[in-house]
């Protein structure tokens, strides 16, 4: 799901196992920073993503936070390093505002940040509300990576970060996505939206329409009313909503259409 379509200069701030941070410049005084998700090969660093929509063109400055070892934040020291970091780029570049992004992992992360420091905005896609096996134990995916967590700090999300900063949350609706998504707290601060009929992995469906731009931008910018016309094109509920929904469509699938007769005399 990488998305950097304008070749962005990152230079490094951190680089050491499990853990690498890299920076691009911005104009602007605003900050967004991305945490990557588990990616798809194992031995690998998974690829930057949302670098290209955050950056928006060279505006905004941005952080990539990339953990080799897919810990959701666990490893020891992790959160305050990478908290140190930001917060030593902050004061380096006169940032004013820090917003972050992720899917999947990189949410679940993005969130933990959230609370622990202020953000201006947070935008997370298919985030976990755990994979800790006590507390999901029907959640069979990522298992390699997460038997390597001995140390669970970050153990579930049933705090969010507390309000003023907006919470854009979103999800697909099949069964491993539900099991997260219904667990988690409702605030007055979350906009958190369903979508009819995707999976864990919905995100990459969004760029076919320019979906995707259109929701982080908005997003971004604070622009509640915009995001949710562009989510509701694109098949999307608010979650208070999604329960009407998904009662109306169990009751149109369990009736059952009166069978023709094959001939008169049937």
């Amino acid at each position: 799901m990488s998305d950097q379509k304008k070749l962005l200069e990152f230079t490094l701030l951190h680089d050491e196992h499990p853990l690498r941070i890299e920076s691009a410049l911005g104009e602007s005084s605003r900050l967004i920073v991305s945490f990557t998700s588990v990616g798809t090969e194992r031995d690998q660093w998974p690829p930057k993503e949302f670098v290209g929509l955050a950056s928006q063109n060279g505006r905004n400055h941005v952080i990539c936070i990339t953990d080799i070892s897919r810990s959701w934040m666990n490893s020891k020291g992790m959160a305050n390093l990478v908290l140190t970091k930001i917060s030593d780029y902050v004061l380096a570049h006169g940032i004013t505002k820090v917003m972050a992004i992720g899917t999947s992992m990189g949410a679940y992360n993005a969130l933990i940040l959230g609370r622990k420091m202020p953000l201006s905005r947070i935008i997370c896609f298919t985030p976990q509300y755990s994979v800790h096996p006590d507390v999901l134990p029907e959640e069979k995916r990522w298992w390699w990576f997460r038997k390597q967590i001995t140390n669970w700090p970050f153990k579930q999300m049933d705090k969010l970060p507390k309000p003023p900063v907006p919470i854009y949350m979103f999800h697909g609706d099949t069964p491993d996505e539900r099991m997260h998504w219904e667990r988690f707290p409702t605030a007055p601060n979350l906009k958190h939206y369903i979508f009819k009929g995707a999976d864990h992995n919905f995100v990459g469906n969004l760029k076919g329409a320019d979906t995707l731009r259109k929701i982080v931008v908005a997003a971004i910018n604070d622009r509640p009313g915009r995001l949710g016309k562009v989510v509701q094109r694109a098949g999307g509920l608010r979650r208070e909503d999604y329960a009407d929904y998904a009662m109306a469509e169990a009751h149109f699938k369990g009736r059952r259409k009166p069978k023709r007769p094959t001939s008169f005399g049937d």
